[in-house]
């Protein structure tokens, strides 16, 4: 069967279809920017400027206008090499592939976090856009064996460095393809997907996935090798156990697919095991039916706390629906001096609301309606029915910064590199989204208990009480249950969860203004989160054989309080794929090399 192309243009260039075949059935919703038609992304980089002819010379002067550039900027020699390679490929590319130059419009897209914190200044950046080139690139990397890089899918990463570099940046926003398969139901992504797009094309074939809780930009690679948990996690468990087959670029430049059928134990490996055994190009999920989509969210003043916390706890006790989910937060600002407190509740069901309404505690003491889209008109209907534009109303779920104060759009500036590298880059480069600073921790609970929830009030009042005296902007601590039977659906993978052990974060997050207020505000973090798992300990909810999350987890979380007794598995695993550590250069939870 031919594939229909929905929208975007065909892929009739022989370097992107080079490693990935379109199977039986498959339905294209996007395009990778590598196809006749660009993508946002490429067309703000249309004045990067190139020799038609390539210099071969190697006296150490690459021939094009970039030469002063790279004097003035880049000194280590190693860099200057590496450079001139990746510039090459690009340009043989026919632009297909950019080279981006500090300082550029593209290359602020491209090395762009979400927070200020976690930007780093780049000397540089690249954006592959084909298989065939991010091969060439990563070679040149294996190559140069001192150049520090990272790869960017959507830039959401909390911690400084694990996504970011002051060396080259890889940004993966070309590889945008999203593939549909009719036959087999299953959705092919690439790995520079964010959510937002995912959502909104797979609705169209009235399918879903199991992804964010929040699409707000958040990016696909990320969340899938962390391990994915859902809205969905209930009824289909993770993202990372809707997996079906990935495809890598592995550390010396080869491409391979890897699935439950072959290469069995790099698939097991990426699944959880983040960003230590190559890189990821696209993601292979299972899809579900997407039917009405019931949600509603509540906000409580903070004076209703006792009445809240009991109508929680009912919830937990009481629900067994596994389409039903909520997630709470206690939510504090501080805005220009001004205080908010707050507890909100988000409320989803994913079918019919039943008779028997699993929020109706929750909605009674409320003073806002229940949204029934059954009795709103069609075009409501078709709203709840798209994930996409039902995400926009509840994607500020783990997402503080979107019930904040309008984020300031000043100038933004880079941040201190926050691991040792040859970088000589500029201190000011405006290279954050949002001109704050932030933090995630985790505590990792089997579940709730009244004493629990007691304590967690406690400590958010403790960080409200901080915030206007050290330029704090949020403090949020959030409350999301699973149900026991949420890891029913497990497979092994590289991130422990089996059935029967449910295991789920208890998520603390700070915003706030000012590098020379980090290690207050990272100082406090721990010390809430010690607070608050004393109490879980003491109360049963967790305990030491709980991993910790790793894309909620403080930078300084040991690796083996992620992967516990995998560990030495994907230690031998990373050694076979990873002999020379080449992506020991990058950041993130660096998975040691068997000895």
């Amino acid at each position: 069967m031919t594939p229909h192309l929905v929208h975007g243009a065909g892929s009739n260039n022989p370097q992107l279809n080079s490693d990935s075949g379109t199977e039986d059935g498959a339905t294209y919703c996007g395009s990778m920017g590598s196809t006749g038609k660009h993508s946002t992304v490429q067309g703000i980089h249309a004045s990067i400027d190139y020799n038609d002819k390539l210099d071969q010379s190697d006296d150490g002067s690459n021939g094009d206008s970039d030469t002063s550039y790279d004097a003035d900027f880049w000194t280590e020699k190693e860099y200057i090499e590496a450079t001139k390679e990746i510039q090459n490929i690009c340009k043989n590319s026919k632009h297909v592939s950019q080279f981006l130059r500090f300082g550029g419009a593209g290359y602020k897209l491209s090395v762009s976090h979400q927070f200020e914190s976690s930007s780093e200044v780049a000397r540089c950046a690249v954006q592959p856009g084909s298989v065939d080139d991010l091969k060439k690139i990563v070679k040149v990397f294996k190559t140069h064996d001192k150049v520090k890089f990272a790869i960017k899918g959507g830039g959401h990463s909390i911690n400084p460095g694990f996504s970011s570099t002051t060396g080259i940046q890889i940004s993966m926003a070309n590889f945008n393809e999203i593939e549909y398969n009719n036959k087999t139901q299953n959705l092919r992504i690439g790995a520079g997907c964010l959510f937002d797009e995912v959502y909104k094309e797979i609705s169209q074939y009235k399918r879903n996935i199991v992804g964010g809780a929040t699409a707000a930009g958040v990016g696909v690679a990320g969340w899938l090798l962390g391990g994915g948990y859902s809205l969905l996690t209930n009824q289909y468990g993770l993202g990372i156990d809707n997996l079906v087959e990935v495809q890598v670029v592995l550390c010396n430049g080869n491409s391979v697919k890897a699935s439950a059928e072959r290469n069995s134990d790099l698939f097991f490996a990426i699944r959880g095991g983040g960003n230590n055994f190559g890189i990821v190009t696209s993601f292979t999920v299972k899809t579900y039916p997407l039917g009405p989509i019931y949600r509603n969210m509540l906000t409580f003043p903070i004076d209703k706390a006792t009445l809240v916390k009991e109508a929680i706890m009912n919830h937990i006790d009481k629900c067994k629906d596994k389409k039903a989910a909520i997630v709470a937060a206690y939510r504090h600002f501080c805005t220009r001096g001004e205080q908010e407190h707050k507890i909100t509740v988000d409320l989803f069901y994913d079918g019919p609301l039943p008779s028997d309404n699993p929020f109706e505690e929750l909605l009674d003491i409320s003073d806002e309606k229940w949204i029934d889209h059954d009795v709103h008109d069609e075009a409501d209907k078709r709203l709840a029915e798209n994930f996409a534009f039902m995400d926009q109303l509840f994607s500020h779920i783990h997402d503080p910064s979107n019930v904040t104060a309008a984020p300031l759009h000043g100038p933004v500036h880079g941040t201190r590199p926050s691991l040792q590298t040859y970088a000589k880059n500029p201190p000011k480069a405006g290279v954050g989204e949002e001109n704050v600073r932030a933090r995630w921790g985790t505590v990792m609970v089997s579940h709730f208990s009244r004493r629990l929830l007691d304590e967690i009030e406690d400590q958010s009042k403790l960080a409200a009480s901080k915030l206007k005296d050290n330029q704090g902007k949020s403090a949020v601590i959030d409350i999301w249950p699973f149900l026991p039977s949420m890891f029913d659906a497990s497979t092994s993978a590289a991130w422990p969860h089996k059935k029967g052990q449910p295991n789920g974060p208890l998520l603390v997050c700070f915003q706030w203004e000012g590098e020379n207020n980090d290690e207050y505000w990272i100082g406090l973090m721990m010390q809430i989160l010690q607070s608050i798992q004393k109490v879980a300990e003491a109360e049963g909810c967790t305990n030491d054989n709980l991993p910790k999350y790793c894309n909620t987890s403080l930078a300084n979380t040991p690796v083996e309080d992620i992967y516990k007794k995998h560990l030495s598995k994907l230690m031998q695993i990373r050694a076979k794929y990873d002999p020379d550590d080449m992506m020991g250069r990058t950041g993130g939870f660096r998975i040691p090399l068997a000895s």
